[in-house]
């Protein structure tokens, strides 16, 4: 028998990958695999710094909150703790080149191509590409609270209930009215627009039984707007499917139920009628929902504008008065010149705005003074000050139903200065 013989070495030779065709071009993938992955997270980094450079890139617009800009270093200490205070707080975060394109990038594939948004994203979207506002500050989750089985806390309740008839009482020793315009939530009008597992389960709304709460147990006169926009929607979108607030159709139903409230003590104001208005339709909308998700350049919608076909008699006027921290803006006047009319003083929210044309015409001079909104360690200024320097007939309070109805979870939690924690 004849014996062959190997070369020293050639049983290693032979069990080498490299001489296995597949195990070598296994090895050949995986290491060019590792490449890749290696040039992908290098060019990730340094795209933000080439695109400060050059700005290459289209740019995302982003709703953002916080947006301090860094305050100047200098060589005095106490500017350095304002430095790294603004550094600290997530400047790096909102400053990041191509941050706007990628959440934008990020929003429309969850929305329209995942349909994965949900109610703890800050904006979710609802069926038909209805945006809903999800979160509300850090304390509230709007479209869940609704949803809940459980009633508001009574001690909240009877706190909120207090402070307003406290301030009902205040105006009447004044010989004032007091009105309050409750604004309904957009999902509270469009809960078939919710995801279905996202529907309020409740017979009686929170807002219900806030509104049924003060009816009980107060002489506050509330008027809650939410059926008015129901009974309307069958005939118009009430409010804008990508935006947090009612359009121009639904506060002109909101109106028409708030004149009912006004005429009876002031007979004086004529209530303008649908037929007064032509409506005209602009395409050039972006909605705060969509400007919030990064989807303003992609989403946009008719913005609807009610014009007066007899013209608007209410003019404005600049308010020279003090300002106040708690304002969210510098309060301003409109005027119609007609002494038969009341004098107002409205606090108010971002609903007001829709409003504003409609009622501006049933006063003689009207202050619209918009307020920070309310949370769990502070109610809502009422500034008795400017009421006793505007001595006016009516004071209106109007709130969107978020920015009143109490927490939820916890309660309140008020400051021990305010009056209502005294109480």
């Amino acid at each position: 028998m004849r014996t062959r013989f190997l070369p020293a070495g050639a049983g290693r030779l032979q069990r080498d990958p490299w001489t296995h065709p597949l195990q070598s071009r296994f090895i050949f993938l995986r290491r060019t695999t590792y490449c890749l992955a290696i040039i992908v997270f290098c060019t990730l980094l340094v795209l933000p710094t080439l695109d400060r450079l050059i700005e290459f890139a289209p740019k995302g617009t982003v709703a953002e909150m916080e947006t301090t800009p860094l305050p100047r270093l200098t060589s005095a200490p106490d500017s350095w703790g304002r430095w790294f205070d603004v550094l600290r707080r997530g400047y790096f975060d909102r400053h990041y080149n191509l941050r706007g394109l990628l959440i934008s990038w990020n929003s429309y594939l969850d929305t329209f191509v995942l349909a994965s948004t949900t109610s703890s994203n800050k904006v979710m979207a609802g069926t038909d590409h209805w945006l809903f506002l999800a979160q509300d500050g850090s304390f509230r989750n709007v479209v869940e609270d609704a949803r809940s089985p459980g009633d508001l806390p009574a001690d909240s309740l009877k706190i909120l209930g207090n402070e307003l008839e406290r301030r009902r009482q205040w105006l009447e020793a004044r010989g004032i009215r007091y009105l309050v315009i409750l604004a309904p939530n957009k999902n509270s009008v469009y809960p078939d627009k919710l995801p279905k597992a996202l529907r309020p389960k409740r017979l009686e709304s929170h807002r219900d039984q806030f509104v049924r709460f003060l009816h009980e147990t107060t002489k506050v006169d509330i008027v809650d707007v939410t059926e008015a926009l129901v009974a309307a929607k069958p005939q118009h979108n009430v409010f804008y499917m990508t935006d947090s607030h009612w359009n121009a159709h639904g506060a002109f139903a909101a109106y028409q139920l708030v004149m009912q409230h006004l005429t009876r003590d002031f007979p004086s104001i004529k209530p303008l009628d649908r037929s007064q208005f032509r409506v005209e339709q602009y395409s050039w909308l972006s909605g705060d929902l969509a400007f919030m998700m990064g989807l303003s350049d992609y989403i946009k919608e008719d913005r609807i504008i009610y014009f007066n076909k007899e013209w608007y008699k209410a003019r404005g006027l600049s308010y020279d008065g003090p300002g106040d921290p708690h304002y969210f803006e510098h309060p301003q006047y409109s005027t119609t010149g007609d002494p038969k009319l009341p004098r107002a003083v409205i606090f108010h929210d971002s609903f007001w705005w829709e409003l504003l044309p409609f009622m501006a015409e049933a006063f003689d001079k009207a202050l619209y003074v918009w307020l920070k909104p309310q949370n769990e360690t502070e109610l809502r200024y009422f500034d008795a000050a400017l009421i006793e320097r505007e001595k006016p007939d009516i004071v209106i309070d109007e709130f969107t139903e978020r920015y009143i109805i109490p927490p939820l979870r916890g309660g309140f939690k008020l400051k021990s200065g305010t009056a209502a924690a005294k109480e």
